[in-house]
């Protein structure tokens, strides 16, 4: 009689806890990236190790990406990550004003036509941008530093991914690889859609910003969608909250 009576009470305690126990499974089964080791053994080697980046490591990464990237072949390296406010941005701009600040000709571009930030950066008007000259508007480099110009965002009239797919996007970066040895490319987050796969296919590579404690699933996807664009992780860095580079 006693266990008739409790029945009822253990089958709404197990339903009421079954929800717990799911995500405590989930919990279990989900691997996170904390190391370069494992960052490695998730994305693949890339061309230059991978490294945890702190502001004394920029200008060393900067000598390496001159000599085994921007070495007179190639011009343009987008920076990319699997989400949003992984430092990608401020990466972006500090790698570039490094590079400027070695005597390095340097082009920043903001392609994150879905959630621009570099106008504010540099506080920049976001008009005649990247967008408009997609569109077929005018555009205006801004000179932010000495070898420095910087092409913001601009006005989104189309759909993003339907202006970075116009043969102007090529054509203008092939021009750009002329006046410039570096063109930095600030894309939106992976987890914002496609648009990193155009530049990363136009480059042949890109350089990955990780947050430590990132889902290694999100990062492998991450890399079969480089693979399937014929595009190589150039440098992988772990952007800890304790550096400077921990904003967008």
């Amino acid at each position: 009689m006693a266990y008739a009576l409790l029945l009822p009470f253990l089958l709404m305690l197990t339903l009421a806890l079954r929800p717990l126990a799911i995500t405590f499974w989930q919990n279990r089964r989900r691997r996170t990236v904390r190391s370069e080791r494992e960052l490695v053994e998730v994305i693949g080697a890339p061309l230059l190790a991978a490294r945890p980046l702190r502001p004394e490591a920029l200008r060393a990464l900067s000598h390496q990406l001159l000599e085994h990237w921007f070495n007179g072949s190639r011009t343009l390296l987008p920076v990319i990550s699997v989400g949003s406010h992984d430092g990608r941005t401020s990466l972006a701009a500090a790698l570039a004003e490094c590079f400027a600040a070695m005597g390095e000709r340097t082009l920043l571009i903001d392609a994150d036509l879905r959630s621009p930030s570099l106008h504010e950066k540099y506080s920049l008007k976001n008009r005649g941008g990247l967008a408009d000259l997609l569109d077929g508007r005018d555009v205006q480099l801004a000179a932010c530093r000495e070898n420095l110009a910087v092409l913001v965002a601009g006005a989104v009239r189309e759909d993003p991914l339907e202006l970075l797919s116009r043969a102007r996007l090529r054509h203008f970066l092939g021009a750009a690889a002329r006046p410039f040895r570096v063109v930095l490319i600030d894309t939106p987050a992976a987890e914002r859609g496609p648009d990193l796969e155009m530049f990363a296919a136009l480059a042949g590579g890109a350089l990955l910003v990780v947050r430590p404690g990132e889902d290694a699933a999100r990062l492998a996807r991450l890399r079969r969608r480089l693979t399937r664009c014929a595009a190589r992780p150039v440098a992988a860095v772990f952007n800890h909250s304790a550096t400077v580079f921990n904003q967008t």
